[in-house]
């Protein structure tokens, strides 16, 4: 891969690492109506003991805590493309050095496997 598709895809990476530590950055602040839960677990205080209202902010904590686990799995996918390019070896698969097609890596610049190889793991 040259130097300038290499530039690319690291301002890319880059730019998305940046977006997505701001979004994570959401989850952990107070802006999203106190659904998170505290950091011993417990659901924040409502005004009402309604079994509804509890339900529902069990489900918006669960579902902010799910899209957290997914931005976390995004940056370390993210962090290694990164590490790949730094190495070297950014553009070749981490199971047996194969190239990466330019498409796939068009579509998903953070991919360390062909299609093929993800469809097998």
């Amino acid at each position: 891969m040259n130097e300038t598709k290499l530039a690319h895809f690291k301002k890319v990476l880059l730019e998305e690492k940046t977006r997505i530590e701001d979004e994570r950055a959401s989850y952990n602040s107070d802006t999203r109506g106190g659904s998170m839960a505290d950091q011993s677990g417990e659901l924040s205080n409502a005004d009402s003991n309604d079994m509804a209202d509890e339900a529902t902010l069990l489900y918006d904590r669960d579902r902010d805590v799910a899209a957290v686990e997914n931005l976390d799995r995004l940056l370390a996918k993210i962090n290694r493309a990164l590490m790949k390019i730094d190495e070297g070896t950014y553009g070749k698969s981490d199971v047996d050095g194969t190239p990466i097609p330019i498409e796939r890596l068009e579509a998903l610049p953070y991919a360390v496997t062909t299609v093929e190889q993800e469809e097998a793991l």
